[in-house]
């Protein structure tokens, strides 16, 4: 009975001409793209709630992503895991362009998302921005502009955990506050000379401060680092809508390959990051040394989200280069390689032009 729902679902016959419904960015809504029917979406929130960390970690809550028509694959190259239309026979990972795919039959089941914040960038935009993005740029091959071809633009549903916790952090450590003073010494030749100094006084500080951290987003993706998708942060979270299968018609969605608690790894460092630049905040000075941060968390709490990116993928030179769009806000983010040819003439070229000013310089004293 809940498969042939979920079929139901995946198909989602269009009741003006019956052809299949997808989610629109550029709408912004469930759009037939044979006759122009439209559909709103649900836009409650209810259903998103923080949950506890220590319960989340001990206990899955159901997510089998089979059930939603989608087939689930799993790129032996990178370690992605990815959900596409069932119909789709000539699979490539989005994250790492690899062919190495195979259906993965889940032995083991999943976090439940409770939120999914909907696409905002449609596919023209998307291109728009890649093509502006991979003609940036003198100094990064000329083949990359061929090589980086906008079919590889892939929107895709993202999977991430938001960490909270309440956090109370002791610090100590010195600040250090510079001073000059006048100093006399002999010169070389005998003679009295004076010269300013810089010094350094050092002052012991220490304190205990609060901080309650809300929403610290974390990637669960296996094709996609955390610095990475930082990039192109942040995405707005109040505007996520409850979890509905139905806004990922159409579009490709990855499950998640980092666990819930390799995620609140991350998020403890990014958080304990935070903490240390709160504390040198606080020690202050012009320099510091021996700064010590001790903290405890507590009241710690997850929610497991699906975030819209638009993703292309290419290698070059056997290197995997990522390009990444905000598909909520339109941020951009990515690398290019370098041209160490363009590089190098250039500083070649500037080498010749600084030498030949220089010599015109020195003729002209004569």
């Amino acid at each position: 009975m809940e498969t042939a729902a979920a079929e139901k679902v995946l198909q989602l016959p269009c009741p003006s001409c019956g052809g299949k419904l997808r989610y629109s960015a550029e709408k912004e809504k469930i759009a037939c793209q044979y006759c122009g029917y439209t559909e709103e979406i649900d836009k409650a929130n209810d259903l998103i709630i923080e949950k506890p960390l220590d319960k989340g970690l001990s206990e899955a809550e159901f997510f089998e992503p089979e059930g939603e028509g989608k087939k689930v694959f799993d790129c032996d190259n990178c370690g992605s895991k990815f959900m596409i239309e069932t119909t789709d026979v000539d699979i490539t990972c989005t994250f790492c362009n690899s062919r190495n795919v195979n259906v993965e039959a889940f032995e083991h089941q999943f976090i439940q998302p409770t939120g999914i914040v909907p696409f905002k960038i449609s596919q023209k935009e998307g291109f728009e921005l890649f093509n502006k993005w991979i003609r940036q740029g003198f100094f990064h091959p000329r083949k990359l502009k061929t090589m980086a071809k906008i079919e590889n633009l892939h929107g895709i549903y993202l999977p991430f955990f938001t960490y909270d916790a309440n956090a109370v952090a002791n610090w100590s450590g010195e600040a250090g506050y510079h001073y000059t003073e006048t100093q006399s010494y002999t010169d070389s030749e005998g003679n009295r000379q004076t010269r300013t100094v810089t010094r350094t006084r050092w002052k012991p500080r220490s304190g205990t401060f609060r901080h309650f951290f809300d929403d610290v987003l974390v990637v669960a993706s296996n094709g996609l680092s955390q610095d990475e998708i930082e990039n192109v942060y942040p995405f707005t979270l109040q505007n996520a809508v409850n979890y509905d299968p139905k806004l990922m018609l159409g579009w490709e969605a990855e499950v998640y390959s980092k666990t819930l608690r390799e995620g609140a790894g991350v998020s403890e460092n990014i958080m304990d990051a935070s903490l240390r630049s709160m504390a040198s905040h606080k020690l202050g000075g012009d320099t510091q040394r021996r700064l010590r941060v001790v903290s405890q968390k507590s009241d710690k709490t997850y929610k497991h989200l699906i975030l819209p990116v638009w993703l292309a993928t290419y290698i070059y030179k056997e290197k995997i280069y990522h390009f990444i769009i905000n598909g909520q806000t339109g941020k951009v983010g990515g690398k290019k390689p370098y041209s160490w040819i363009k590089i190098t003439l250039t500083v070649i070229l500037a080498i010749i032009v600084i030498g030949g000013l220089y010599l015109l310089s020195e003729s002209k004293s004569f």
